[in-house]
């Protein structure tokens, strides 16, 4: 477990010196957000294949196959085209997993680290959650969706501009590496709608009628992909503890939104939408007791904590900030320690032994 929180350590620490650094003209200062990338490309892509509830399958996958540009496009898979073409530039390198771990990791870390300096009013508070709140980690196991998550992180920028066109084509991009992104279009108006009782009602009726109707709505979504069908047969439930946690955040997040600065509050909007929206799923997943998996599709929308906590605290005066920020390095650290000790076989990390026969 040691080694997740020095890599939190290290990269928060260098984000919060970059940012503060009096002296830009020096190297380290310059180049911290290179460094930030490859201490995370790294750590990630060279991954041993047990660390990662899902590593073993898509390693496995890209090994044992050896097929031309044309074969791997037109293979009859439910993996998404995005994935496979992937896949092909990966096996340009190399045919060991290691190649397509570490090609995976830097498109995910491209995406994910250039929305967070496009979008993030701090850096530095912005990475931490990202690492805390299992937003890296994502990577470890569902690589197609990390993939879809980190194109779709960028894509949110053209949505607080009001730029849909450019919004639509980054989610449609997304879409390629998995489609459950899909959805992130038709919510583009719901997300820049402002926040108030109404839209609130709106979404606890929603939440209400989408339980009540549940079934009915996954035969629209098997339409989709056929992994939904197959979903409405697994009887896997769970998730009361995750549920509890984004019910309880998300109630946070409303009460101080009046703590708000002005200038802030249109962006916070359209973050916390998003934000009620993914745990609106978990909540719909749950009390219909639907397959677990489900909640992924809550991954898209969750990851904006990473946005709201630093307008929070831009907002907050000096004497609020103390007893905020307590609560947000306890909330986070033990949120960490539980995802990485319990969830997702992320416990112990170890190092791909084709990176350590390499050296030797």
């Amino acid at each position: 477990m040691y080694p997740y929180f020095i890599i939190l350590v290290i990269t928060v620490s260098l984000a919060f010196i970059g940012e503060n650094a009096k002296e830009k003209s020096i190297f380290f200062f310059k180049y911290y957000k290179a460094l930030i990338f490859i201490i995370l490309t790294l750590f990630a892509g060279f991954r041993n294949i047990n660390v990662g509830s899902d590593t073993n399958m898509y390693a496995n996958r890209f090994e044992r196959q050896y097929l031309s540009f044309i074969e791997l496009m037109t293979q009859n898979t439910r993996i998404e085209l995005g994935y496979r073409l992937l896949e092909f530039i990966a096996s340009l390198f190399s045919h060991q997993y290691v190649a397509i771990l570490l090609t995976t990791a830097i498109v995910v870390m491209f995406f994910q680290l250039k929305g967070i300096y496009k979008l993030s009013e701090q850096t530095a508070i912005s990475l931490f959650v990202f690492i805390t709140f299992g937003i890296y980690t994502y990577v470890f196991n569902g690589a197609r969706q990390a993939l879809s998550a980190a194109i779709f992180v960028y894509a949110i920028s053209f949505l607080i501009h009001g730029n849909f066109k450019k919004y639509t084509f980054w989610v449609i991009i997304a879409f390629f590496f998995h489609k459950s992104a899909i959805f992130g279009v038709p919510l583009y108006f719901l997300f820049r709608t402002k926040f108030s009782l109404k839209i609130f009602l709106f979404l606890g009726i929603a939440t209400i009628t989408v339980i009540t109707f549940f079934n009915v709505l996954m035969g629209y979504m098997s339409l989709l992909s056929e992994q939904y069908a197959k979903y409405q047969e697994i009887e896997a439930t769970g998730g009361a503890y995750l549920t509890i946690a984004f019910t309880l955040l998300s109630g946070f997040f409303i009460l101080i939104r009046p703590k708000l600065l002005k200038r802030f509050k249109k962006t916070y909007d359209v973050y916390l939408n998003m934000f009620l929206f993914g745990t609106i799923i978990y909540i719909i997943v749950y009390f219909s007791e639907a397959y677990i998996e489900m909640t992924r599709l809550a991954f898209y929308y969750i990851l904006t904590a990473m946005f709201i906590w630093p307008l929070i605290f831009k907002s907050l005066k000096q004497n609020e900030i103390i007893l905020v920020f307590v609560f947000f390095i306890i909330v986070h650290v033990f949120f960490f320690y539980i995802f990485i000790g319990k969830m997702a076989n992320l416990n112990p990390y170890s190092v791909n032994p084709q990176i350590i026969n390499y050296f030797q």
